[in-house]
């Protein structure tokens, strides 16, 4: 419906008055709010309340002092924390858990003070003042004082899990334990913490933080295992026998032999070292082993005849360190070995007597050789001559084999036959106190029987200067000193046995090399000689002799250099051996000491022999 007229102005009164009215309203409510403000400045409302606490007409410090004197005090409590089996407290003083009094103060005195709206300053002004408006307290604390506290805490109570282990103090092995660890959410206990303390009691709190069990990697159990299994081996001792030799190895020789390597996961692999096994089956094998006998040759009034053989025995290293490692294997296993038997195994000869038989009747003398001496002081009156040859007269050297004159013969000394005699020392003739002195007849003899065999010669050395009962060039001298060792060694670089004859007298030294032919054929160039150096014989006057009496201190003896070539050729012409053998003899000045007569020069003069002394 449409206003129109007299109507249209009355409404249009009407709402004119409506809103002087409310204008007059608002400005007498805000006239209103501003004077009830101004008599409160700096107050608390009537009919605020904080936590049921009045402050109406009080100022902040005012309030504040009320709040402390009528609330619980916050701070007085404490906060326990039980992780697993420890016990942490935090005092709530600690974390300065307090009221969050400035933001209660600030809520108290914002009420009926907006400044924004008058009309509503009003309203809540007098709802206050009529129905009381109450604020709610908060509480507060140093979080990260709090967080730190019981991370600390959480941190303490956690333990890393320990794997079970091995040791060997004192020898023996023992497993250490494995214990269980325990992990903490940290975050988490934080939050239960946090979450604990955020309200208005001052009372004591406790809380249950959850913490979780790591299990180790490697259990007891396991350690343990490998520790009985390593201890059962050593448990005692293991009696070793081979045919009829019985050695027992102790108990704590096994244990070292012993140990426990970790190898992946929770085990240990148990190593028996095979290497100090070795070790005792050689030492064994040192009391057991019996090396076979080759047949051999002989003479039987005058005819060669065949010495039999004789089966050797051996231990079986490997299959013998085995059959031990195998023993001690079964002890780790539970499977006690007291004993072990070792294998034996029969060595036949190389040489066997059917064999030595079908040879003996092609047995020939391959070579020979004699050297002329004359039994005297300088040779042990002929005894280091016999001696060497005795100890000789008979070796067989089978194919391939070594023959070494001083391993033969020797050794030099009292107990084996041999006394003192003549030798060559630093160039100069020893005549007597040397043991062994003049057997290089004996070796300078068989080095020319091996030469004329056709036999590989492996050791040969010359004298300091050339004596003449030997053949220029191939003489063979022996000497010892200390460690030093000068020989003569020769190969039977043929395919059968030979046997070596000695055959001494008071004049002759002879060795024979008796054997299967096999073809080769030998032969000598002529000496070669030169650099040829004469000596002579020099008298010395001495007071230490007769008158007229001498007494010969060197031999004089020519020096010169020689060479001769032996060649050795197979029965199809083949080159065997061409051996060229040099030797540099020394000149020598012979020395005689002549008692001086009463005419003669002084004591000490030397002339040569043949010229007429200077008076």
């Amino acid at each position: 419906m449409r206003l129109t007229g007299p109507r249209m102005a009355t409404w249009r009164r009407a709402v004119f008055a409506f809103a002087l009215t409310f204008a007059a309203l608002i400005v007498f409510g805000g006239a209103f709010a501003a004077g009830y403000a101004r008599f409160h400045d700096g107050r608390v409302l009537p009919g605020v309340e904080v936590g049921g606490v009045s402050l109406a007409g009080l100022d902040q410090r005012a309030a504040e002092a009320e709040l402390r004197r009528v609330l619980p005090d916050l701070g007085e409590g404490r906060l326990t924390l039980r992780i697993a089996d420890r016990v942490a407290v935090i005092g709530y003083s600690d974390i300065g858990r307090d009221y969050d009094m400035e933001r209660m103060l600030d809520d108290a005195f914002s009420i009926g003070r907006s400044g924004t709206d008058p009309l509503d300053d009003v309203q809540q002004q007098l709802r206050t003042f009529m129905s009381g408006v109450s604020v709610a307290p908060s509480v507060t604390w140093d979080a990260r004082l709090l967080a730190d506290l019981v991370t600390a805490a959480t941190r303490a109570a956690e333990a890393p899990a320990v794997d079970a282990s091995v040791a060997r103090p004192a020898g023996v092995y023992v497993a250490s334990p494995s214990s269980q660890g325990r992990s903490i959410d940290a975050a988490a206990a934080v939050a239960l913490a946090a979450a604990a303390i955020d309200n208005l009691s001052p009372a004591d709190v406790t809380i249950e933080v959850p913490s979780a069990v790591i299990q180790p990697a490697i259990a007891t159990a396991a350690a343990q295992a490998a520790v009985d299994r390593a201890n059962r081996v050593a448990a005692a001792p293991l009696t070793v026998s081979a045919d009829g030799t019985t050695s027992t190895i102790a108990a704590a020789e096994i244990n070292a032999w012993l140990r426990l390597d970790r190898t992946s996961g929770d085990a240990w692999g148990l190593v028996i070292e095979s290497g100090p096994i070795a070790q005792f089956v050689d030492l064994l094998t040192a009391r057991v082993d019996v090396e076979p006998t080759n047949a051999s040759f002989t003479f039987v009034r005058g005819k060669a005849a065949v010495v039999p053989d004789a089966q050797g025995r051996r231990i079986e290293r490997q299959e013998a360190v085995d059959a031990i490692l195998a023993a001690l294997q079964q002890r780790a296993d539970g499977i006690l070995a007291a004993g072990v038997d070792l294998p034996i195994v029969s060595v036949p000869p190389e040489l066997t007597t059917a064999a030595a038989q079908r040879l003996i009747s092609r047995i020939e003398l391959l070579s020979s050789w004699t050297t002329s001496y004359t039994a005297s002081a300088l040779n042990g009156f002929g005894i280091n001559i016999t001696r060497p040859t005795e100890l000789i007269d008979g070796t067989v050297v089978g194919p391939g084999e070594l023959f070494d004159f001083v391993a033969v013969a020797g050794p030099i000394t009292e107990e084996n036959g041999y006394t003192q005699g003549a030798a060559i020392i630093n160039g100069n003739t020893k005549l007597d106190g040397v043991l062994g002195g003049g057997l290089c007849s004996t070796s300078t003899t068989l080095f020319n029987a091996a030469l004329r065999a056709g036999l590989e010669i492996n050791a040969r050395r010359a004298h300091f200067y050339y004596i003449d009962r030997y053949p220029v060039g191939l003489d063979a001298t022996i000497w010892i000193s200390g460690s030093r060792v000068t020989t003569v060694a020769f190969t039977n670089d043929s395919q059968y046995p030979v046997l070596v004859r000695g055959i001494a007298t008071e004049r002759k030294v002879t060795f024979e090399i008796w054997g299967v032919p096999d073809g080769r054929q030998v032969s000598f160039s002529e000496p070669e000689v030169w650099d040829e150096q004469e000596s002579w014989t020099e008298i010395e006057y001495t007071d230490d002799l007769p008158p007229g009496e001498t007494e010969r201190v060197e031999w004089a003896f020519d020096g010169f250099k020689s060479l001769v070539t032996r060649t050795v050729t197979a029965a199809d012409g083949e080159l065997l051996h061409q051996d060229s053998f040099g030797s540099n003899y020394r000149r020598v000045t012979g020395l005689i000491r002549l008692g001086r007569s009463p005419d003669d020069p002084p004591a000490g003069t030397i002339i040569r022999q043949g010229q007429l002394p200077l008076r």
